[in-house]
C-alpha cells in the first residue's frame, strides 16, 4: 500500500525553506551576527531597517514550522511503515541515525548553526513516546513553549534590569576569519559549532520537539488533509497574525534599535512564547491561498522543493559558503543588507525552478536517495516512494 503525498505538507516545507535560508544567510554575510550583533560597516539606517524586517517576519518562525511538518511527516512515515509490513522503529531509528551524522558532517563542514543534529536527537525523543495519546501530544508540546519561553523571559526581565548603568560587555569577533583562506574558514566554523551545538540543542532542542508532537497530532487527525475548515484558518490567521506580527516587531525593535545586549535575551522570551502564533497565522493564510485556483497552481509550483527539502536545505549551506567565505568567492562582510536578502531571494528562487526541473527527470533528489536507501535498506529503497 502506497500512502499520497500532501501537496499542502511539501509547499509548506518549501515555504519553510525559504524562511529558513532568510535567517541562516545572515550568519555567512555578517560574521557579527553570531555575535548577535550587526557588522559595523553595514550598520545604516537602510541596513539595519532591512535587518528589523528579517527578525521581525523571519527569525524563530520558519524552523517551527519545519518541526511542526517533522513531526506530521514522522506520522506519514509511521504509516508507510506499517502498511508495508515493516518495523516502524526499526526504519525510523535508521533515518534519524542517518540524519544525526548529516547533521555533525553539515555542523562541521559547512554551517555551526545545523539544525539536522538537534532534529535528530529530538527525534529519538518522538520515537520512544510516539504511543503518547494526540491530546496529551498537543499539551506536552504547548507546555514545552509555555515552560521554556515563560522561563527565558523572567531570565530576560532580570537581565534587563540588572544591567541598566553598567558598561557593554562587547564580543570578539574574527571578522576575517571566514575570508583568509579555506582553512581558516573551515576552523572558524568549526569553532563556532564546538561553542554553539549545546546552546542550540538545549534551546531549540525542546522547542523543535514541541512542535514535533504538535505535528505528531495534526498528523494523526490528518489536519493538513482538508480537514480544517475556511472559517477555523480564516479565525486563526485574524487572532494569531496580528497577536505575533506586534510581538515580533518588539522583538525585532528591541534587538536592532536599542542595547541589544540588554534586552537580547528578554527578545528571545517574547519571540519563544509568540513565534508560534506567527507560524500558526503564516500557515492558515497559506491553506487559505492554496484552495484557490491561482493558489492551487503556487502550492504546486512550491511543493517540488518542499518533495526534496533536505538535499536544499544542504544546498543552501553549500551556496552561502561559496559566495560568503573562503570557500569560493569571499562576500562576507562586503554587501550591504538588502543585498544580502536579495542574494536569498534568488538562492530561493532559482531552487523552486531547480527541484522543479529536477523532479521532472528523477523520483528524488540525491540526498532523500540516500536517505531511503538508508532507512528502507538497498533493496527496498528502490521500490519505495513516499
Amino acid at each position: 500500500m502506497k500512502l499520497k503525498r500532501l501537496r499542502e505538507v511539501d509547499a509548506l516545507r518549501s515555504f519553510a525553506l525559504g524562511g529558513i535560508l532568510m535567517v541562516n544567510i545572515w550568519y555567512f554575510a555578517d560574521p557579527f551576527t553570531v555575535a548577535g550583533e550587526i557588522s559595523p560597516a553595514h550598520d545604516s539606517p537602510a541596513d539595519v531597517t532591512v535587518r528589523f524586517t528579517v527578525a521581525a517576519l523571519f527569525e524563530a518562525k520558519f524552523y517551527l514550522l519545519f518541526s511542526f511538518l517533522f513531526g506530521y511527516s514522522f506520522v506519514l512515515q509511521w504509516q508507510a511503515a506499517v502498511a508495508a509490513s515493516a518495523s516502524p522503529v526499526q526504519r525510523m531509528s535508521r533515518r534519524l541515525t542517518a540524519l544525526l551524522v548529516l547533521g555533525l558532517l553539515h555542523g562541521t563542514f559547512l554551517f555551526f548553526g545545523d539544525i539536522l543534529l538537534t532534529y535528530a536527537l529530538m527525534g529519538f525523543i518522538l520515537l520512544a513516546t510516539y504511543s503518547i495519546r494526540t491530546s496529551a501530544a498537543v499539551i506536552a508540546g504547548s507546555a514545552l513553549i509555555g515552560i521554556v519561553g515563560s522561563a527565558i523571559l523572567v531570565v530576560g526581565l532580570f537581565v534587563a534590569v540588572a544591567s541598566v548603568g553598567l558598561p557593554p560587555v562587547g564580543f570578539d569577533v574574527d571578522a576575517d576569519a571566514l575570508v583568509q583562506s579555506p582553512g581558516s574558514a573551515f576552523f572558524a566554523n568549526v569553532d563556532n559549532f564546538l561553542n554553539n551545538v549545546a546552546g542550540v540543542v538545549l534551546f531549540q532542542g525542546p522547542l523543535s520537539l514541541a512542535m514535533f508532537y504538535l505535528g505528531l497530532a495534526a498528523g494523526r487527525v490528518g489536519l493538513l488533509s482538508g480537514q480544517l475548515s475556511r472559517r477555523a484558518l480564516t479565525t486563526t490567521a485574524s487572532v494569531a497574525l496580528p497577536v505575533g506580527l506586534t510581538a515580533g516587531a518588539i522583538q525585532a525593535y528591541l534587538t536592532n534599535y536599542v542595547d541589544a545586549e540588554q534586552f537580547s535575551v528578554l527578545a528571545v522570551g517574547i519571540s519563544t512564547l509568540t513565534a508560534p502564533l506567527l507560524t500558526a497565522g503564516y500557515v492558515s493564510l497559506l491553506l487559505l491561498f492554496f484552495r484557490t485556483t491561482t493558489g492551487g497552481r503556487f502550492r504546486d509550483f512550491l511543493a517540488p522543493a518542499g518533495r526534496i527539502a533536505l538535499t536544499n536545505y544542504l544546498m543552501q549551506s553549500l551556496i552561502m559558503a561559496f559566495l560568503f567565505t573562503a570557500y569560493g568567492l569571499r562576500l562576507s562582510d562586503q554587501l550591504p543588507a538588502a543585498a544580502v536578502a536579495g542574494i536569498a531571494v534568488v538562492i530561493y528562487a532559482a531552487q523552486l525552478v531547480f527541484s522543479r526541473i529536477l523532479l521532472s527527470r528523477v523520483s528524488m533528489g540525491p540526498m532523500e536517495w540516500l536517505m531511503r536507501r538508508i532507512t528502507y535498506g538497498a533493496r527496498r529503497a528502490q521500490a519505495v516512494r513516499n
